[in-house]
C-alpha cells in the first residue's frame, strides 16, 4: 500500500460516486518498516519515525501495467513508473516530474470509458483541492488531459510512501513493543490532533468543506509525518458525496450529505479503531463507565477475560483513570446525534491534547503540564488544614486523631476551580477582569449588569461564597442561567452539570454531586477539574481507592496543583499500604518549589513525619524518622517559606514533642538524642539532654499560651490555661528562684490575665512574656501590678 491519493486494504470496490474513491489493494499485511520510538517529551502531536525498508520506486516497472510506453511521456513531463492501486474511478500511477528534478508523484487516471461520467467529478475536484495547502492533506500538484485513449483526464498528486494506519493498527497489534506498549493509545491521540488540524483547515474555509470519509485507510504515517490521502471525497458541507459504512456518522444523509461534526465522528471511531477499545461507539460507554475504576490494578483489571472488550485492545491497555479519559473522550466524538458530540475540530483537539497529557504522565510519572483551557487554576490547596501548623485547640485535646480528614464539602464547593468565562458571552471582557474579591462586593458590583448566562453563574457561585448563605438564591441564578441558553443546548453544556455539583456540595449531597461530576467528565474527558471534584466526592463516600486514582491523575499532570497533592495522601494513608507514609511523603515533595502550595505541602511533610514517628514500633526507626523530620523542620523555616513566627513556634512544638515522646517510649535514649541534637541544623536549637529539652518545651508551651491568650476565638482563650498547666509540667524542677517574685504559676496567671485585657498591645502593659529571657524585675512588677 505505497499510495499517494489513497488505498483501501478492504478488497471491495467503493461506490461510483462524485470521488474517486479510494484505492483498492491487496489485504494488509506487515510490509518490511522500521520503527524508531521518539524521545519523551510532552508534545502531543509527536509520532515515531516510521521507514519503510523497500520503497516502491525501487521496485523498478512492469510495463504491461502501464497505459503508456515507457518511452512516452505523460503530457510531455511525467514519466509512468508503476501502477500502485485502483479505485472505483479510476487508477493511480508512481511517476516521476521530469521538468522538477524528478521528483516523485503519484497520477491519478480516469478510466477512459467512465470519462463522461467522471468529467463532472474530476472538474469538481480540481478546482475544490488544487488550491488546498495544508501539511496534513496531500497536495495536488497540477492537473490535465493525455490524448492517448487509456489516459484521458488526469491529475498530479504528492507522493507518499508510508504505512496507512491500517497497517499500524496491524502492526502495533501484533508487536505492541515497537510502538512503546501502552505509549502507543498516546500516538493515536497524536494521529488525531494532527488530522484535526486539517479537518479544522477545511471545515473554516469559505464555504465551509467537509473531508466525508475519514478511515484508516484514508491516512498515511509517512516517516514523522501523517498525510490525507485520498482527497477526492472533500466536498462542500451538505453536498452528497462518498462515505464509507461504519465510519460514517448516523446523521450523514443517504447520498453522503455530511456536516462538520459528521467529519468528527468519522475520525472518532478511525481513533477507537485504532486503540482497539470495543467493537463498536456503543462499547466506550461500558468502558468508561466510573464502576470500571474498581477493578483498575486489580486481577480483574484490563487484560482479564471478564474485562469489557479487553481481548480486542491493539496494546496494553493505559494506566489509571487513562483508560476512562480515552474511552470517554471517543465516546463523545462518536455520539449518535450531533448535539452531543464536540461542535467544533478546535473543541476536540482541546480534548484530545488534555487526555494525551493525562496518559503520558500515568505512564511516566513525569509533569505533562499545559493551562487548562476551560478552567482557571484554583488558589486553594484545599488540604483540610494538614499544610498548616497545628492549631493551638490541638492541644486542648493530646489525643486527638491526626489531622486527616478532608475539607468539608461546603469548603469544596466554595474552592474548587473555576470556568473560565465563555468567549461568546456578552460580558466576557468584564469578567475576564473581575478580582477574586468579597463575595457581597463582587454581588454588588454585578447587580445592574444585563443579565446573561455567564453572569448568572458567577453569581450562583458567589452565593455559595457567602458565610452562612443560603442555598436556594443560588439555586435560581442556576435556573436563571439554564433558563437563558435555551432548551436545546442546555442538555448539553457541562457548565450547568459543574454549578450543579457545586450547589450540591453546599448542601452536604455529596452522592448527587458525583453524578453532577461524573457528566461534566463525560463531556469534557480532557481536563482535570472534573476528576478534581470526584476525587473530593470519592473522600466523603469513603470510596478511597477511586480517590486515589483520580487524585494521582491530576497530580501527576500538574504538580503544582497543591489540592490533588493534599488529596493523594490522605487518601494513601487512610489505605493503609506498606508504604503509604513514604508515598504520602513523596507526593508532597513533588510539589514544586515555583508552587504557591509549596509551604503548605513542606509543612505537611513535616506533621505526617512527626505522626509517622509516634507510630514507628522500631527504635532505629524512630531515630532516622526524626533526623529527617528535623532536616524537613530546617528547609521548611529557612528555604521553603514558612516565615510567620506564631506558626514556627506551633512546629517546633510539636517536633520537640515527638524528640520528648521518643524518650519517653525509649525508642531514643539519652546519647540518641545528643547525636539528634549534633546532626541537627544549630539554627533549630535542639537541645543535647532531656532536661535541656523539658525546659525548651516549657518556653514553647509558654509562648503558646500568649498566642492563646492574645487570640479572639474563644477557643483559643480557653487552651491558654491548659498549654500554663503544661508549661509547669513539664518543666524540670529548679532549687531557686527570685526571693521577691511570687510562685510561677500565680506570676504567669496575672500576667495571662494582664494581657487579655489590654486594649492595645504595646501601649498600656508590658506584654513580654515572662521567662528565661524576662529580667527579675519585669516578673515582679508584672506579679504586683
Amino acid at each position: 500500500m505505497e499510495g499517494a491519493s489513497g488505498t483501501d486494504g478492504s478488497g471491495e470496490l467503493p461506490d461510483s460516486s462524485a470521488s474517486f474513491g479510494p484505492l483498492v489493494v491487496a489485504p494488509p499485511f506487515l510490509r518490511a518498516a522500521q520503527v524508531e520510538l521518539p524521545e519523551e517529551k510532552p508534545d502531543p502531536t509527536l509520532l515515531p519515525t516510521i521507514t519503510l525498508l523497500e520503497r516502491a520506486v525501487s521496485r523498478g516497472s512492469d510495463p504491461d501495467e502501464l497505459p503508456l510506453p515507457q518511452d512516452q511521456l505523460l503530457a510531455g513531463q511525467y514519466k509512468l513508473i508503476r501502477k500502485l492501486g485502483y479505485g472505483g474511478m479510476g487508477e493511480v500511477y508512481l511517476a516521476l516530474d521530469t521538468k522538477v528534478d524528478n521528483r516523485e508523484v503519484a497520477i491519478k487516471i480516469v478510466h477512459p470509458e467512465q470519462a463522461a461520467v467522471a468529467a463532472g467529478a474530476l472538474a469538481q475536484e480540481r478546482r475544490a483541492l488544487v488550491d488546498l495547502s495544508h501539511g496534513d492533506i496531500i497536495r495536488v500538484f497540477n492537473y490535465g488531459h493525455h490524448p492517448h485513449p487509456k489516459v484521458g483526464d488526469f491529475l498530479v498528486l504528492q507522493y507518499v510512501d508510508g504505512l496507512t494506519l491500517e497497517e499500524v493498527r496491524a502492526r502495533a497489534q501484533v508487536n505492541p513493543a515497537e510502538f512503546g506498549g501502552g505509549r502507543f493509545h498516546e500516538f493515536v491521540l497524536a494521529y488525531g490532533v494532527r488530522i484535526l488540524a486539517a479537518l479544522g483547515y477545511l471545515h473554516a474555509d469559505r464555504p465551509s468543506k467537509v473531508y466525508g470519509d475519514l478511515k484508516p485507510d484514508n491516512v498515511m504515517h509517512d516517516g514523522t509525518t501523517t498525510k490525507i490521502i485520498d482527497v477526492g471525497s472533500v466536498r462542500a458541507a451538505g453536498l452528497p458525496g462518498h462515505a464509507t459504512e461504519g465510519f460514517r456518522a448516523p446523521t450523514v444523509g443517504p447520498n453522503g450529505e455530511s456536516t462538520g461534526q459528521d467529519d468528527l465522528f468519522s475520525l472518532g471511531e478511525t481513533l477507537r479503531r485504532l486503540s482497539g477499545l470495543g467493537e463498536s461507539p456503543a462499547d466506550l460507554a461500558e468502558l468508561g463507565c466510573l464502576d470500571v475504576l474498581s477493578r483498575l490494578g486489580t486481577p480483574d483489571g484490563p487484560g482479564a477475560p471478564g474485562f469489557p472488550k479487553a481481548d480486542l485492545m491493539t496494546a496494553p491497555a493505559p494506566r489509571g483513570v487513562g483508560l476512562l479519559s480515552l474511552a470517554r473522550v471517543l465516546h463523545r466524538a462518536t455520539r449518535s446525534e450531533r448535539a452531543g458530540r464536540f461542535a467544533t475540530a478546535r473543541e476536540m483537539e482541546e480534548q484530545l491534547r488534555g487526555v494525551f497529557r493525562e496518559l503520558r504522565s500515568l505512564r511516566t510519572g513525569m509533569e505533562t503540564f499545559e493551562p487548562s483551557p476551560l478552567f482557571l487554576q484554583s488558589s486553594y490547596a484545599l488540604d483540610g488544614a494538614l499544610g498548616s501548623a497545628p492549631p493551638l485547640a490541638r492541644w486542648a485535646a493530646p489525643d486527638a486523631p491526626a489531622p486527616y480528614a478532608p475539607p468539608s464539602p461546603a469548603e469544596v464547593a466554595q474552592r474548587l476551580p473555576v470556568p473560565r468565562p465563555d468567549p461568546h458571552d456578552e460580558h466576557h471582557a468584564q469578567l475576564s477582569r473581575l478580582a477574586d474579591a468579597a463575595p457581597e462586593a463582587l454581588l454588588q458590583h454585578t447587580g445592574d449588569w444585563q443579565d446573561s448566562p455567564e453572569v448568572h453563574l458567577l453569581r450562583c457561585r458567589l452565593r455559595l461564597r457567602i458565610p452562612g448563605g443560603r442555598t436556594e438564591a443560588a439555586e435560581r441564578e442556576l435556573r436563571s442561567a439554564q433558563a437563558l441558553i435555551g432548551p436545546e443546548r442546555a442538555p448539553y453544556d457541562w457548565r450547568l452539570d459543574w454549578h450543579r455539583g457545586l450547589l450540591s456540595l453546599a448542601r452536604d449531597q455529596v452522592a448527587t454531586a458525583r453524578d453532577h461530576f461524573d457528566r461534566v467528565f463525560a463531556a469534557i474527558p480532557g481536563e482535570y477539574a472534573p476528576k478534581l471534584a470526584l476525587g473530593h466526592c470519592a473522600e466523603h463516600l469513603d470510596s478511597w481507592h477511586e480517590a486515589l486514582t483520580f487524585y494521582e491523575a491530576v497530580r501527576l499532570r500538574n504538580p503544582s496543583l497543591g489540592s490533588a497533592a493534599f488529596g493523594a495522601v490522605r487518601a494513601r494513608l487512610a489505605l493503609r499500604g506498606e508504604r503509604a507514609w513514604d508515598d504520602a511523603v513523596r507526593a508532597l515533595d513533588a510539589v514544586p518549589q515555583h508552587s504557591r502550595h509549596r509551604t503548605a505541602a513542606r509543612t505537611a511533610a513535616v506533621r505526617i513525619g512527626v505522626e509517622h514517628v509516634r507510630t514507628a514500633e522500631r527504635p532505629y526507626e524512630t531515630a532516622e524518622r526524626l533526623r529527617e523530620v528535623l532536616e524537613r523542620l530546617t528547609r521548611l523555616f529557612h528555604a521553603h517559606g514558612l516565615t510567620d513566627e506564631q506558626a514556627r513556634v506551633r512546629m517546633t512544638a510539636e517536633v520537640w514533642e515527638a524528640v520528648r515522646d521518643a524518650l519517653a517510649r525509649g525508642a531514643v535514649d539519652e546519647a540518641g538524642l545528643d547525636a539528634l541534637a549534633a546532626g541537627a541544623d544549630v539554627r533549630l536549637g535542639l537541645p543535647s539532654d532531656e532536661p535541656g529539652l523539658r525546659k525548651d518545651l516549657s518556653r514553647l508551651y509558654l509562648a503558646l499560651a500568649h498566642q492563646a491568650a492574645r487570640s479572639t476565638d474563644p477557643e483559643d482563650a480557653a487552651v491558654a490555661e491548659t498549654l500554663l498547666d503544661r508549661a509547669y509540667e513539664v518543666r524540670p524542677p529548679a532549687f531557686r528562684h527570685h526571693r521577691d517574685s511570687p510562685w510561677l504559676g500565680k506570676r504567669l496567671t496575672t500576667w495571662l490575665r494582664t494581657i487579655a485585657h489590654t486594649p492595645s498591645p504595646g501601649k498600656s502593659a508590658d506584654t513580654s512574656p515572662p521567662g528565661r529571657n524576662a529580667s527579675p524585675e519585669t516578673n515582679t512588677r508584672t506579679a504586683r501590678e
